[in-house]
């Protein structure tokens, strides 16, 4: 099992929809589980808005087409069967994520955001895990140096 923190990201949305991008494209399905209905709405309409020239298809859990579909969106647990990746967009230890092959955790720059992905982190390793950091400002400046050298 793989968990990986990607931390330091400007815009927590953006970098959602960019990973499952990119996820997708490896043919990887997935769950993005939120911690609420509400915030299950609100990823339903942004991956259905992002990218501008594509699409996600998803749905949540009991839709027909479940099974079918790629991403699945949803805050509950007990409805979900578990996939290659869950990307958790909760403030907690997702439950269930060791039946996953990996774990994706998005962190922005908020302090108290970065506190709870901490303890997760922390409590990760209590379970025997060794999760793995991925500093997306420092890629991002990488990036740029390597495009404009001086």
């Amino acid at each position: 099992m793989e968990i990986s923190f990607y931390f330091n990201v400007n815009n927590r949305e953006s970098a959602l929809c960019q990973l499952v991008g990119k996820a997708l494209m490896q043919s990887k399905r997935m769950v993005i589980l939120t911690g609420s209905e509400a915030a299950t709405k609100v990823l339903d309409s942004l991956l259905w808005e992002m990218p501008p020239a594509g699409f996600l298809p998803h749905c949540q859990a009991d839709a027909t087409f479940a099974a079918e579909t790629p991403i699945i969106i949803d805050h509950r647990v007990e409805i979900i069967t578990p996939r290659d990746i869950l990307f958790n967009w909760t403030d907690r230890i997702a439950p269930r994520f060791s039946e996953y092959s990996r774990l994706i955790e998005i962190v922005d720059t908020d302090e108290e955001l970065k506190a709870a992905a901490r303890q997760r982190w922390a409590a990760y390793k209590a379970q025997g895990y060794t999760p793995n950091a991925t500093d997306m400002q420092e890629l991002l400046n990488r990036g740029r140096s390597e495009t404009n050298p001086e």
